[in-house]
C-alpha cells in the first residue's frame, strides 16, 4: 500500500508544474502556417488561392510570462482566377524575419491564452501568368510587416507547448518595380498557425 502512494505522489508531481513563465526562460520552436480560400465560386471573377509557410522561432522571457522573440519566415502563396481572357495564375516565394513580443495569461490547468504584436521584414518574388501566354512577368518587392495575433497555448508537458491562432490585424508597406503601397486591415478565419515550442528553463543558482 505504501508502494502505491509512493507512486501516486511521485505521479502528482511529475504532472503536476505551474503554469507561469518565469524571467530567464527560453522557447525554442516554430509554427506551420496554412491558408484556403475561395471567393465567387462562379463566373469571370472566380478567385482561390492559398499558402503554405513555416516560421522557425526563438524567445525568451524578459518578465515572467512575458517573452521577446526573433522568427524566420518561409512562405509560398499561389493564386488563381478566371477573367475575360483567360486563367490568370499568380505565385509568390516570400522570406523574411521579425521580431515579436509575446505575452502568455495561463487561464486554467494546462490552458492560456496570449497576445503577440510582431514587426518584420520581407522579400516578395513574384510570378504572374496567363493561361493563354506562354510567358510571364516576375518581379519583387521588400516590405514592412506589424502583425497583432491574440492565439491560445496547451502545455502537452513541462517541456513541450503547443500554440495556435486564427488570424489577426495587420499593416504593411511594400516597395519595389517603381511603386509603394500600404494596406491595413484584418483576416480571421481564413489564415491558420499551428506551432510547438520546447521550454528551457533559467538555470537555478546555488
Amino acid at each position: 500500500m505504501k508502494k502505491i502512494l509512493l507512486i501516486l505522489v511521485c505521479s502528482y508531481s511529475f504532472a503536476s508544474f505551474s503554469q507561469d513563465f518565469n524571467k530567464g526562460d527560453k522557447l525554442i520552436g516554430g509554427s506551420f502556417s496554412f491558408s484556403i480560400f475561395n471567393v465567387n465560386n462562379n463566373g469571370p471573377g472566380y478567385y482561390n488561392g492559398g499558402n503554405v509557410g513555416i516560421l522557425p522561432s526563438y524567445s525568451w522571457f524578459i518578465k515572467n510570462n512575458l517573452a521577446m522573440g526573433i522568427r524566420g519566415n518561409i512562405n509560398y502563396l499561389r493564386s488563381e482566377q478566371e477573367t475575360a481572357t483567360g486563367e490568370r495564375i499568380n505565385s509568390s516565394f516570400i522570406t523574411g524575419i521579425s521580431v515579436f513580443l509575446k505575452k502568455y495569461k495561463p487561464v486554467k490547468d494546462k490552458f492560456g491564452i496570449y497576445f503577440e504584436n510582431e514587426i518584420g521584414g520581407n522579400y516578395n518574388v513574384t510570378k504572374d501568368k496567363f493561361s493563354s501566354s506562354p510567358t510571364y512577368t516576375k518581379s519583387s518587392v521588400y516590405g514592412l510587416t506589424y502583425h497583432f495575433s491574440p492565439g491560445v497555448f496547451y502545455r502537452f508537458s513541462k517541456r513541450f507547448i503547443g500554440e495556435g491562432n486564427i488570424g489577426g490585424v495587420y499593416a504593411s508597406y511594400y516597395s519595389g518595380q517603381g511603386s509603394n503601397n500600404l494596406g491595413i486591415g484584418a483576416s480571421f478565419l481564413q489564415y491558420f498557425n499551428l506551432g510547438i515550442n520546447y521550454l528551457l528553463e533559467k538555470k537555478k543558482q546555488g
